[in-house]
């Protein structure tokens, strides 16, 4: 048996976190962050690792825990604001895959770093109808305070739910920080849209889901149906 395990921002929808992280710093005078920093050190973290990140790495100096609070509060109230306001956008090539994968009878877990991914999929669900919980047989987000206790806690649950039955599983992440989770967890990990999170270990990199062979890419990457 197999499980596919997804992140959720930036794979399967594109979300407005590096706006709303740069609204926040701009709001409190923090200077220094790009898209290259949020990539590095912001992108598949839980909101307060994010922050501390931030905060540490920009002014060069340890934070109190009331500075990363401030931060993190800030920026996830900027964020609720702009999912409120429809920015966002769906992966529908990555959502098909998911289905297809479905059909197949591949496992499939949903193991964002945020809390804020069950708002997101109710905004959809109120706007277009689109169940996009339905997708998934388990959900494991937010469960964890690093992205490595998120994926730790869903490979246990597949192992309580199907024990040994499951015989491979699949860490799909667009960040470096969820190809460096999975594979300090000793798993597979695919790279999505961006061909350098092969420097960090990504055992294959998907750029495009619109038409992969399924069987084909999973004999690749040493799994089968």
């Amino acid at each position: 048996m197999l499980g596919f395990v997804w992140d959720f921002d930036g794979v399967i929808v594109e979300t407005p976190h590096e706006k709303a992280w740069r609204i926040a710093c701009e709001r409190l005078g923090i200077t220094g962050f790009t898209s290259n920093f949020y990539h590095e050190y912001v992108s598949g973290k839980p909101r307060l690792e994010g922050a501390w990140n931030i905060l540490s790495k920009l002014a060069n100096r340890s934070p109190s825990q009331t500075e990363v609070e401030t931060l993190a509060s800030l920026k996830n109230n900027i964020y609720l604001e702009l999912i409120e306001k429809g920015e966002y956008q769906l992966r529908t090539d990555v959502i098909r895959f998911i289905q297809r994968a479905r059909q197949e009878g591949i496992i499939q877990v949903l193991a964002s770093a945020s809390r804020n991914v069950h708002r997101l999929i109710e905004v959809e669900r109120k706007k277009s109808g689109l169940e996009l919980a339905v997708l998934f047989d388990i959900d494991v987000s937010g469960s964890g305070a690093t992205k490595k206790e998120v994926f730790k806690n869903a490979i246990e649950k597949l192992k309580e739910i199907f024990h040994e039955d499951m015989e491979c599983i699949l860490f799909f992440d667009d960040a470096p920080s969820g190809i460096l989770a999975a594979k300090s967890l000793n798993q597979k990990a695919i790279g999505c849209f961006h061909r350098e999170l092969l420097n960090y270990g990504a055992d294959a990199v998907i750029e495009d889901f619109s038409n992969i062979p399924l069987q084909e890419f999973l004999n690749k990457v040493g799994c089968k149906i």
